[in-house]
């Protein structure tokens, strides 16, 4: 088992909110107890007043946006740093850091952060089983619970994930620091969103991101090109309702 160094914390606290703080805040909550359900439809209900949300389905979803930085974390610390976290729920806190932060923007520690390396083990293998354990065995599970307590389409969670997924593998790929990593990284996103069976992401017979992945349109908004969602992330629904995301299909399509 191998832990990570100062400068590789550093990256993740910086860029994928990573903490080793603590706080005592209502909104700091064990991973954990997100899959009891009266934990989590309080959690939600709590989410929904910080936020301002119209409902508890705009929270989950707005939840499930800030839940995707945990998931960099691991992902970062996969295909960059070569290192598998250990992605059980138990070892996964939320942390609420800023109280007077209106976004809520909370922070992603882990109780242990050893982790293993693929050494003489072949690397497919090794992160075939790391996203088994990231996504079968804990976003699949998160995602049931929230929707059974939101209402929330898991065609919504899944994009949303996949939303900043891509977000940071092309900003890795398009970083000049990261050029000597550049095939890892593009065989890791493609495995991801292409070539990774369902099975590993739950009870799937496809791989979910991929049809966030094809179902991308490029489309052209005040002289940018952008890449436009599928489904809607209701974020338009919270804080100052009535303004939608650069990327919203809806807003896409009426401009």
């Amino acid at each position: 088992m191998n832990s990570f160094t100062n400068e590789e914390l550093a990256v993740l606290e910086e860029k994928y909110r990573l903490t080793t703080r603590t706080a005592s805040s209502s909104l700091t909550i064990q991973a954990n107890g997100l899959l009891d359900d009266q934990q989590l439809c309080s959690y939600l209900l709590q989410v929904k007043d910080k936020i301002k949300a119209a409902n508890t389905t705009v929270a989950a979803s707005l939840f499930i946006k800030r839940y995707s930085f945990a998931i960099l974390i691991a992902l970062y610390s996969m295909s960059v740093l070569n290192k598998r976290l250990d992605f059980s729920f138990r070892n996964i806190w939320i942390e609420t850091l800023d109280e007077e932060e209106p976004l809520w923007l909370p922070s992603f520690r882990f109780s242990h952060l050893a982790a293993d390396e693929p050494g003489n083990v072949d690397r497919v293998k090794w992160r075939e089983e790391a996203i088994q354990q990231i996504f079968g065995g804990h976003i699949d599970l998160l995602f049931t619970h929230v929707k059974r307590q939101s209402r929330l389409s898991k065609l919504i969670m899944w994009e949303n994930l996949y939303t900043y997924i891509r977000w940071m593998y092309e900003s890795l790929l398009n970083t000049p620091e990261y050029h000597g990593q550049h095939e890892t990284l593009a065989n890791d996103f493609h495995y991801l969103v292409k070539e990774g069976a369902g099975s590993l992401f739950g009870s799937y017979h496809q791989n979910p991101l991929l049809r966030c992945e094809s179902s991308q349109q490029r489309v052209e908004k005040n002289g940018t090109v952008i890449q436009k969602r599928k489904t809607c992330c209701l974020s338009y629904l919270a804080g100052s309702k009535g303004k939608r995301c650069s990327v919203c299909p809806i807003d896409c399509t009426s401009k």
